[in-house]
């Protein structure tokens, strides 16, 4: 969105010939900083106070004021410009992240009031078609927002949607790593392992009451899982073991004796009766591959 400012202001009505790139960024500037888009219409601010507050040269202020100077048009602009930005977080939200979306509204959260806050905090910036990493960004900020505290386990499943987000970047960024050839496991890179504080399988099997009612405490995991780009992500439980077996992988393509050590070394169990049967069940989620026997 631009809007170009009458440069004829004031009652000499001289032109002021302003290079078009700082004129922009000017533009972008009132746009994204509500404090400046309050101040250019304050009349009890003047342009030595205007320069100073928000670090203006003398020709971006002249850009400001001309902006100014046509004030219903351009709040108009700015108004706009900035429902527009609270539309696009719940948009890449609804779209990346629909688990947390549907919690957030099911909670009864004011998800515009968060938007503008997510806003505020990320200088307003547009990332256009790239919805994944955008709404990756959102949730990092939801994350931690203190409005998402409540109900119980809404941070678990905000966190199971950051993975998810972070699992479609790699395969997206990263070519696929080259398989060991001398039977290793080793992960994919098309599935990642989330633990959690919270039981989410409420919600996960009646999406109708997400976010409606507080989760039980009960540690849990769960693997987010896509063969490639194409697919949709995939949800589904996991055992706590499979996920420490997962978590030992990440380091490297390693053989069983050597994961059983890594498992020691992080504290668990080297070994236990269910282990072969939670690889076999990696594997057949594309979550690993190697000799699983």
């Amino acid at each position: 969105m631009s809007m170009t400012p009458s440069m004829t202001t004031g009652p000499q009505s001289a032109a002021v010939a302003l290079p078009a790139q700082m004129v922009y960024g000017v533009w972008r500037r009132i746009l994204r900083e509500a404090p400046l888009a309050e101040a250019m219409f304050d009349d009890a601010v003047d342009d030595a106070a205007l320069e100073r507050r928000f670090a203006l040269s003398a020709p971006e202020c002249a850009a400001v004021r001309a902006y100014a100077a046509t004030p219903k048009p351009t709040r108009m602009f700015i108004l706009n410009y900035r429902f527009r930005m609270v539309g696009s977080v719940q948009n890449a939200l609804e779209s990346a992240a629909p688990l947390t979306y549907r919690a957030i509204k099911g909670a009864g959260l004011d998800l515009k009031a968060l938007a503008t806050e997510f806003l505020d905090s990320d200088g307003w910036r547009d990332d256009g078609p790239f919805v994944v990493g955008y709404c990756a960004r959102v949730l990092d900020f939801l994350a931690d927002a203190p409005a998402t505290a409540h109900p119980d386990g809404l941070r678990d499943l905000i966190a199971l949607d950051r993975a998810t987000a972070g699992l479609i970047r790699s395969l997206a960024d990263r070519p696929q790593a080259a398989a060991p050839d001398d039977g290793r496991l080793h992960v994919t890179g098309r599935a990642v392992a989330v633990e959690t504080a919270h039981d989410l399988s409420p919600w996960l099997r009646s999406t109708a009451r997400i976010g409606q009612d507080a989760l039980p405490a009960r540690p849990s995991a769960y693997l987010s899982s896509m063969p490639d780009l194409a697919a949709s992500p995939k949800l589904s439980g996991l055992p706590l073991r499979a996920a420490q077996i997962l978590a030992a992988l990440d380091a490297g393509p390693v053989h069983r004796q050597g994961l059983r050590q890594r498992l020691a070394d992080a504290g668990h169990p080297g070994d236990t009766p269910q282990d072969d049967a939670l690889i076999a069940r990696l594997a057949e989620r594309g979550a690993i591959a190697g000799h699983t026997a």
